[in-house]
């Protein structure tokens, strides 16, 4: 069911028709609601449990469920089975492959937040490379290997 922002605005809460062969379109239907992304900034930052994510978030209970359940079923995210003592099972959430792999967009938003959106400034330090402690910094390259600045990437139409 479209939600009432969608409603109103005319939109459809899901895509149709030639966007959904066009992977940004794609993306987007499984990653662009509210929260899913901020999701993912706090589990690769290492906050993995629910009531954890619900504290930094200030995400509703039920949104942030649906959200964890989504990433859950789309392998983005694994929910791992723990107990504390004299308390019920619960789940600790940790990233698939799919879900490391989108560390290069939210760096990407990052960076670009810090650049172009000047009154917002990070809750968190840079992501850095483990290896060397160096901040990473999100570039294009072309498969040959060259660094390619942003207006000289075509996006070409997706069929």
């Amino acid at each position: 069911m479209p939600s009432a922002a969608a409603t109103d605005q005319g939109v459809s809460e899901t895509m149709t028709g030639p966007q959904t062969t066009c992977p940004i379109a794609a993306s987007l239907e499984l990653l662009g609601e509210k929260w899913t992304l901020l999701i993912l900034r706090d589990i690769h930052r290492g906050i993995c449990r629910f009531s954890d994510l619900e504290e930094s978030l200030g995400c509703p209970r039920s949104v942030l469920s649906a959200r964890l359940r989504k990433l859950v079923e789309h392998d983005i995210l694994r929910a791992e089975p723990y107990r504390e003592p004299g308390r019920r099972q619960r789940h600790a959430y940790t990233l698939s492959t799919k879900g490391r792999n989108l560390a290069l967009v939210l760096a990407a938003l990052q960076q670009w937040g810090l650049k172009h959106l000047p009154d917002v400034a990070p809750i968190a330090p840079e992501p850095v490379h483990l290896g060397c402690g160096s901040p990473v910094e999100a570039r294009l390259s072309c498969r040959r290997g060259h660094h390619v600045e942003a207006d000289a990437v075509g996006l070409p139409e997706c069929s």
